[in-house]
């Protein structure tokens, strides 16, 4: 090879005929071809390309693999001429081939490949290899956790060798193929091939002609880092820049993950997160692969959402890791309780003062019906169900150690959804009957349940909100002057959805006691004595006021703060403001993406809510976290 530095005054060099012959083309080749000869029957090299003894090319490269992954598919692919095989499967070829061979480990393969024309040969695992005793120019480096191969020059292009090492791999686009690309392009003259230098010589330009497709690889892990880094700016623009909302909301994690924010109780902010691996196969369009390993994260109240986050370890030790379907998460609405259910596990938690200070209530064993909500949590320990199926519909309470639940109604009346605490022992939700009415109508009505008063509830009809046919949901208020408040969400077909506050004239349990001790007084009907059918026991709303608060918004995710001040709601993929008392209604984000969910802060001061925004050239979406001030 034209350029060749002189071999034969290496000290490492021996006199043997074998190395006399190997100095000069012929030689090397009437040298090995006797060799491999003698060997009789199929052995390693009887798989080589091309003809054995040709002078070292740069394109010539053996691999030397640490695990059963093949990595000659991917270098013939790009151009390469490429041989693999395991550490001992070459030692034991030398040693049969050259008896009088001494080399061991990786000096063997040297060895190996410079007799049989590789430029140069790929270790994968280098740290777990011994490459003592070889002359490498700068010595043996340290290999780092992300060196999976390190690329040995030999024959022509050693003496001394030189050893090259994989990049870090890239974010977006990656795998083993490409870190062993990486080192072999760390080698001259393959590095010359990337650079567009006028300077290159003739061999260069033939060297780029064969390994066009390697380089185009190459070329594609750098387009893919600049691909993935449009797509985050373009992210960040829609999130940020074209917001239109005064003062504009703040992210509370990375457009590079999945962000699902929880207000807790004490002030602080649970952030449930997954990283959005991006990747890219060539470039020019992108892939997005949700991690399945959820990790759990606190920001304390006043904190950087980034910067001050920290891992919430008392929640499941800080991660979970998808077994199926994506887990959910059910939060009570003053965040001081949390039901995740993963794998058809229904896990209990409840907040202790300090920050992020999950107690563990238990597993639920008590198994959902598919489809069905894992339930709405409580402090106490124990989560609320709904089951509807075969005409029949149940509310019923678990807690953990239980073997079977505890309906408060079953009934083949009535359907029902998923009705919220109104405190620590009465909870309320909408329901509907299962069969019409004279008119055609399927009545509507809100239900009052007691967790220790079952078979028993009470109904408050629709019709107390403004002639309302259908009632489409229930959300949690604190209590007011008088009593019990609570915010629903009723339909009729001449208004559309209004968002009402009730009022009751006392506490929610004294309600539920003083209307059951009035219904004790009148006889039991006898589908109900006979255990049939749940008392039913229709409220005297005497006393009562049903204040539409938001006429002119469709509204949903109502949420009404700690301090009784406000109401927050989403609305035409924006979230809005509004007194609890009423009054005007603001809007706080002005977009063209997704904002749903909110939660107001203990302090009523900040909303956090969730935002689903897409990612652009994939058909994905993603959802972040948000909060912006109420100004309240």
């Amino acid at each position: 090879m034209a350029g060749s530095p002189d071999r034969s005054a290496s000290p490492d060099r021996s006199a043997s005929d074998l190395d006399v012959l190997r100095r000069s083309h012929r030689g090397k080749f009437v040298a090995l071809a006797a060799l491999l000869a003698a060997a009789g029957g199929l052995v390693w090299w009887n798989n080589r390309p091309g003809p054995i003894g040709n002078d070292e090319q740069a394109e010539r490269v053996l691999v030397v693999p640490a695990a059963n992954w093949r990595y000659k598919p991917y270098l013939e692919k790009w151009g390469f001429v490429a041989q693999e095989g395991r550490l001992k499967t070459m030692v034991d070829e030398l040693k049969e081939k050259v008896p009088e061979a001494t080399e061991d480990g990786p000096a063997a393969v040297l060895k190996l490949a410079d007799w049989a024309g590789f430029a140069f040969v790929a270790f994968e695992d280098p740290a777990s290899l011994d490459f003592s005793g070889l002359d490498i120019e700068g010595g043996v480096p340290t290999f780092a956790k992300h060196h999976r191969f390190a690329v040995v020059s030999a024959g022509d292009y050693a003496f001394p060798h030189k050893l090259t090492v994989n990049a870090e791999p890239s974010e977006f686009m990656n795998g083993p193929e490409l870190d062993l690309l990486s080192a072999l392009f760390a080698q001259e003259p393959l590095a010359s091939t990337l650079r567009d230098d006028p300077k290159n010589g003739p061999e260069v330009i033939v060297l780029r002609t064969k390994v066009q497709e390697g380089i185009d690889a190459v070329d594609a892990i750098t387009a893919a880092e600049a691909t993935v880094a449009k797509i985050a700016d373009k992210a960040r623009v829609l999130l940020v820049d074209k917001e239109q909302g005064e003062p504009k909301p703040t992210l509370l994690g990375g457009v590079q993950e999945s962000v699902h924010p929880i207000a807790l109780a004490d002030g602080g902010t649970l952030l449930l997160t997954r990283k959005a691996n991006f990747s890219s196969s060539t470039g020019f369009n992108a892939d997005l692969d949700l991690s399945s390993t959820w990790r759990f994260f606190y920001v304390p109240a006043g904190a950087d959402p980034i910067s001050g986050r920290v891992p919430c370890t008392g929640l499941l030790e800080g991660s979970l890791e998808e077994s199926g379907r994506a887990p959910l998460f059910r939060n009570s609405p003053q965040g001081d309780a949390l039901l995740i259910h993963e794998g058809g596990r229904s896990r209990l938690f409840k907040l202790e003062a300090g920050g992020c200070n999950f107690a563990a209530l238990g597993e639920i064993a008590i198994p959902i019906a598919r489809g069905d909500d894992p339930g709405e949590p409580h402090r106490s320990g124990r989560v609320a169900r709904v089951h509807n199926d075969n005409g029949e519909g149940a509310v019923s309470l678990v807690k953990p150690g239980d073997e079977v639940a505890t309906d408060l109604v079953r009934t083949s009346k009535l359907s029902f959804s998923l009705p919220v605490w109104l405190d620590d022992q009465i909870l309320v939700g909408a329901g509907s009957d299962t069969v019409a009415d004279s008119t055609g109508t399927y009545r509507a009505a809100l239900y009052f349940f007691g967790a220790d008063k079952p078979d028993s509830a009470l109904r408050l009809d629709a019709q107390n909100f403004d002639a309302a046919e259908q009632l489409q949901g229930v959300a949690w208020a604190p209590p007011g002057p008088q009593g019990a408040r609570l915010l629903v969400r009723a339909w009729n077909p001449e208004r559309g959805v209004q968002l009402f506050r009730v009022d009751a004239p006392a506490p929610a349990a004294k309600l539920f006691a003083d209307a059951l001790a009035e219904a004790d007084k009148a006889p039991l009907p006898p589908e109900v004595r006979d255990g049939m059918e749940p008392r039913i026991v229709p409220l005297d709303t005497r006393g009562w006021t049903f204040t539409a608060i938001v006429s002119e918004f469709n509204t949903y995710d109502p949420v009404a703060s700690a301090d009784g001040n406000l109401v927050a709601f989403g609305s035409d993929s924006e979230i809005h403001v509004v007194p609890l008392a009423g009054g005007q209604v603001r809007t706080l984000t002005r977009n063209e993406l997704e904002d749903h969910t909110p939660m107001f802060s203990a302090d009523g001061k900040t909303l956090v809510f969730r935002t689903r925004f897409p990612i652009e050239k994939t058909n994905w979406t993603l959802t972040t976290g948000r909060s912006v001030p109420t100004g309240g």
